[in-house]
């Protein structure tokens, strides 16, 4: 049941970075504020990652799958950094959009892993 709960928390992840870049977009193209973009981003861009470890965890889903939540999780963590506009030099602030295309490949490649080749959930992972 928690693998069942792992990939469903992974699909929700990766749906939720694609909101994500609609915020953006709708902040940066369609003249509407940046808010929702960032709120959106703290709270569920860093709770479903913590949910998907409890699952990966108690789902038994093995070492490797909890170090790329761990890695998936300092990426949304260090994606807000990236956005400061005092960081400095300016330039580092585009890692922003590249940081957030590494967010959305491991999130998809965190589905695949939970659900394995086959569609159907591993048995060893």
């Amino acid at each position: 049941m928690a693998r069942k709960i792992y990939v469903w928390l992974a699909w929700l992840f990766v749906v939720a970075v694609g909101v994500q870049f609609f915020l953006a977009g709708l902040g940066v193209l369609g003249g509407e504020s940046l808010e929702a973009h960032r709120q959106w981003g703290f709270i569920v861009l860093h709770l479903v990652p913590i949910l998907m470890f409890i699952a990966a965890i108690v789902g038994r889903m093995g070492r490797t799958v909890l170090i790329l939540i761990g890695a998936l999780f300092l990426l949304v963590f260090v994606q807000a950094l990236f956005a400061d506009p005092e960081l400095d030099p300016q330039w580092l602030r585009s890692l922003h959009v590249l940081n957030a295309l590494f967010i959305f490949a491991l999130g998809v490649h965190l589905t695949q892993r939970g659900r394995g080749r086959s569609g159907s959930m591993p048995v060893g992972a």
